[in-house]
């Protein structure tokens, strides 16, 4: 292992965590006919469209919609880029008092990790891109509305650090400097490695970037820490399709 060589990249996800007390959520609002006759939005992923959350103010992280014992909290901003923070939603939910609640992806272990948030924190807006890694093809596919825009061939985490499978979504876009192993660009992950839970500093987060000098890597091969590295000048046709809260789907 080359000491310089990064094969995750480490990005904080300001994630404060709460203690053991339990916190209520802001008293209910009074139902009115309008909120109780306006048709229920229905903010799951399909294969055509998603929606994701910018935070627009540190966000409570609840176990469920309409709160529940404090989970965690959120910042608006990536501590260590000033990157905002969008988040893939995953769910959604109306409560009687016409309040809606979202349920997110979060950028933190566990990989399944989620939590439920006020849709009044945050701005929405569709997406109608989503990118798909075959760990058996080696291909990473991107989507427009169902319809394949994108195939590459990739290069995947090796037999003991592997690539995780599941759906993810994109954390944030780095631009690298010129002389960077992980090539021009990165797309930081909301997926950790389920093997290394720190490298180079970092907190093991998988992320699709390039490859070039010592991390240069054939497409159809392993030789990675978990990451997916897309060799040039293949990730900067990846880049400008996708964006903070695009899902990744990492299939077997």
């Amino acid at each position: 292992m080359v000491g310089v060589v990064l094969a995750f990249v480490g990005s904080g996800t300001a994630i404060a965590q709460t203690g053991t007390t339990a916190s209520s959520t802001s008293e209910p609002t009074a139902t009115t006919d309008a909120a109780a006759t306006q048709p229920v939005p229905d903010f799951r992923p399909t294969k055509r469209e998603t929606y994701v959350a910018r935070l627009i103010t540190r966000i409570g992280l609840y176990p469920k919609a309409g709160g529940g014992k404090l989970r965690g909290t959120l910042a608006p901003w990536i501590s260590d880029t000033g990157n905002p923070v969008e988040l893939l939603v995953l769910n959604s939910k109306v409560l009687a008092t016409g309040e809606s609640w979202l349920k997110v992806r979060l950028p933190s272990r566990p990989n399944d990790a989620t939590a439920w948030i006020r849709e009044s924190n945050v701005i929405l807006r569709k997406n109608p891109m989503r990118v798909e890694i075959s760990l058996r093809r080696h291909e990473l596919r991107v989507f427009r509305r169902g319809h394949v825009v994108l195939r590459i061939g990739v290069a995947l985490g090796a037999a003991a650090t592997p690539t995780p499978r599941g759906r993810f979504a994109i954390y944030q876009k780095i631009r690298e400097v010129w002389w960077s192993p992980l090539g021009p660009w990165a797309l930081h992950l909301t997926a950790h490695s389920n093997v290394l839970f720190e490298y180079a500093g970092g907190p093991g987060r998988v992320a699709i970037h390039g490859a070039r000098g010592v991390l240069w890597a054939a497409a159809g091969t392993n030789p990675s820490h978990g990451c997916i590295r897309v060799p040039d000048p293949g990730i900067r046709k990846v880049v400008p399709l996708v964006s903070p809260g695009t899902p990744v789907d990492i299939v077997a």
